[in-house]
């Protein structure tokens, strides 16, 4: 039995430190607007802590359970008996009663409550990644690419999904446990060890007694317990997240400063990964409360992490130092990875201006992403064909994006699922592979490629066909052609749809491409190009007909939930789209919602499978969305002193070559480079493929050809989201 104390108690006993903040050396901003945090009166955030974890405890919790008894209890009495879901919500509802018995969601126990016969995990075992030939040192020059400066440094509340978060956040933070790049075992991260209940929902860890943040302060339980608190309050517009934290767990406990557990609302495999929340540090965020967003505006994180935001020249560049004597800098999976001393971010406002900097040595490494003219034209250039720029294409291994029409069901005519498979049938993706995209990527065929076994083996989206687009638009009414070519229905109105996007030379290319092609099925599609942080608001906003975009993805399970689930489409009157969610197609249903819900309450692997394949069967067949296109593969030139790991290159599971952080810098060899420049010395060109993760069973290697490929890099993704955790959602 677990003694639970009251929560002033053992909240008081914690001490939130103070000591050894960066706050004022980390930032250091060189024009006025960005410089000198703006002053905000004294808050301490204790009381209000305290405070908010007994509301909950004693409240909160009830009613949320009350409620959801209640709506499981309803939904049971309109189930027939042999309805296919009436097991699923039986045993919901058995879950809901059991909590209501224990429904305390915040718990502060002791070590002797800790269960005893807890089978610890470490995982050990798995292949290093990186190089051990990767040397610490050196300056590694990147950018990053937008019309707008990041709007802040927050990872949570508005503005905080932005270009830059992955940078300084995703891809360098350690959360409690990760999944391995390359065999997706779990690997310990904050965690040296973790277990997980009989129960099967109750996920314990054990701290790293070395673990702690930048500034030294240990990283201690109580942090997680800052997360809950940061993401329930109510102080960050975030509805998603805090919804996700309701939905999701039932209890965190605390038995000392090292060990913690989190119980999950359901079973679900790989529960560690679903449990391994973020922690936020009690002395970072003291300060947290209503005015949240404006008073951590432009404050560099205190961060787990190998690499801290140090300066900012606000509208041109963010640079991030590596951490002194990291704490994980000799653990297995982190110590041949984060090797540069520094990263040097510049903002570059476009593809061709990037690529010019980077034939002037002044960016390290250039993504070939599209458009091709890089690959193929570009680099027909002396720095490659001497040797100082290699030229890589590299094979992954990792869920593809799904990129393509997201069309609004709650527009006009857009409700009319004949309107929808003619949309389908009238866009000619495949011309625009073969002519704007010199036939690299394939056509997409799922939301959810790249799964494995999740994703459907044999679906296949309807291909353009102008008689069949036609034949569907004539069912919804639109038989007679005007003057223009575009189809009319009996009322005279046009066939004719917006297509949203981020404005780009490369973008107006290819969507006028789909534009042209339309018209030949009695289609128009107009053209709304708009800079990026107007394109994102307009269709988060729900505004669209149609957006060209493309969600980021994370292994190791397809998401249905984010984007097809009907609570995320509409506000609670059933007619006015809900804004900032992910469902921008405002698509509702009730069988939509029985598969997306199936594979996120998954409780085995194989009910994954059977809805994720049922969910794509039915994206197809309500013709949900319009599939675009994507690449098995990433290729770009680096200078020849950027080194990638000598035999593979890069992990399998990675979009990109740099989001692991296995490069590092040849000093010797960047000098050396400079200097041949200079002498006209020149090195063997290098034009390498690494295909040994094509197909994982058979294996490969590096090969030196020739041959020309394309880049899965998704710095130019249109609307990726990368603002996830191994667990959560992408708000």
């Amino acid at each position: 039995m677990i003694r639970r104390n009251k929560i002033a108690e053992p909240w008081g006993r914690i001490a939130i430190r103070r000591g050894g903040m960066l706050l004022a050396s980390a930032l250091v901003c060189l024009l006025a607007s960005c410089g000198g945090e703006e002053q905000f009166p004294e808050h301490d955030a204790e009381e209000a802590m305290n405070e908010f974890f007994r509301e909950y405890n004693e409240r909160t919790v009830v009613r949320l359970v009350e409620r959801g008894i209640e709506g499981l209890e309803e939904r049971l009495q309109g189930m027939d008996e042999d309805h296919p879901r009436r097991s699923e919500v039986e045993e919901e509802l058995g879950l809901m009663r059991l909590r209501a018995e224990n429904a305390e969601m915040f718990t502060f126990a002791s070590i002797e409550d800790l269960p005893d016969d807890l089978n610890w995990e470490t995982n050990l075992d798995d292949p290093e990644i990186g190089s051990a030939s990767a040397v610490k040192g050196g300056v590694f020059n990147h950018y990053f690419m937008g019309l707008s400066w990041p709007p802040t440094l927050r990872i949570w509340g508005s503005d905080s999904n932005n270009s830059f978060r992955s940078e300084h956040f995703d891809n360098v933070d350690i959360l409690p446990v990760h999944l391995h790049p390359e065999t997706g075992n779990i690997i310990p991260g904050l965690a040296e060890a973790w277990a997980v209940g009989d129960d099967g929902r109750t996920v314990y860890f054990r701290l790293d007694p070395d673990a702690t943040y930048h500034d030294g302060v240990p990283v201690r339980s109580e942090d997680f317990f800052m997360q809950f608190y940061i993401q329930l309050s109510g102080y960050i517009s975030n509805a998603f997240t805090r919804d996700y934290y309701q939905r999701e767990f039932e209890n965190i406990t605390r038995y000392d400063d090292r060990h913690f557990s989190i119980r999950l609302t359901k079973v679900k495999p790989l529960a560690p990964t679903w449990a391994a929340v973020m922690p936020a540090p009690l002395h970072f965020y003291r300060e947290f409360g209503p005015d949240f967003e404006a008073r951590f505006q432009w404050r560099p994180r205190i961060t787990t992490g190998a690499y801290v935001v140090g300066e900012i020249v606000k509208g041109r560049s963010i640079t991030l130092h590596r951490v002194e004597d990291w704490w994980a800098r000799d653990r297995k999976y982190y110590r041949h990875r984060f090797n540069p001393d520094r990263i040097h971010y510049h903002l570059v406002r476009d593809s061709d201006k990037a690529f010019e900097l980077f034939m002037q040595h002044r960016i390290d490494v250039f993504h070939m992403n599209a458009p091709p003219k890089f690959w193929y034209e570009r680099t027909e250039a002396d720095q490659i064909f001497d040797g100082y720029i290699e030229k890589v294409r590299f094979y992954n291994d990792y869920p593809r994006v799904p990129r393509g029409l997201y069309v609004n069901h709650n527009r006009p005519l857009l409700d009319n699922q004949d309107i929808r498979i003619g949309l389908q049938y009238a866009t000619n993706f495949q011309k625009m592979i073969d002519f704007d995209l010199r036939g690299d990527p394939r056509r997409l065929n799922l939301y959810n490629e790249g799964f494995g076994r999740f994703s459907h083996p044999t679906q296949r989206t309807r291909p353009f066909n102008v008689a069949a687009a036609r034949e569907a638009f004539a069912r919804a009414g639109f038989d007679s052609a005007g003057p223009d070519g575009i189809l009319r229905d009996s009322e005279g109105r046009r066939l004719s749809f917006a297509i949203t996007y981020v404005r780009d030379p490369f973008g107006e290319q290819i969507m006028q491409r789909l534009k042209e092609e339309a018209v030949r099925a009695g289609l128009e599609y107009r053209l709304d190009p708009r800079e990026g942080t107007s394109n994102f608001q307009h269709v988060m906003q729900k505004r669209h007909d149609i957006a060209y975009w493309g969600w980021g993805t994370t292994p190791p399970f397809p998401d249905y939930f984010q984007s097809f689930f009907s609570e995320f489409a509409f506000e609670e009157d059933g007619r006015t789209p809900k804004p900032m969610t992910n469902n921008i197609s405002t698509y509702a249903s009730a069988q939509g919602d029985i598969h997306a819900l199936g594979v996120r309450n998954a409780r085995t692997l194989d009910d994954i499978e059977y809805h994720s394949h049922r969910m794509e069967e039915l994206i197809h067949e309500e013709a949900i969305w319009i599939p675009g296109f994507t690449y098995d593969f990433y290729r770009l030139g680096h200078w020849r002193w950027v080194r990638f790991p000598e035999d593979t290159f890069n992990v399998p599971i990675s979009r990109d070559a740099l989001e692991t952080h296995v490069h590092w810098v040849d000093v010797e060899k960047k000098e050396d480079t400079l200097a041949a420049m200079r002498e006209g010395r020149v090195f063997p060109e290098v034009d390498a493929v690494y295909d040994q993760f094509r197909n994982r069973a058979v294996g490969g290697g590096a090969t030196q050809d020739g041959e020309t490929a394309a880049d899965e890099s998704e710095e130019g993704a249109v609307g990726e989201s990368d603002e996830s955790e191994p667990g959560e959602e992408q708000p």
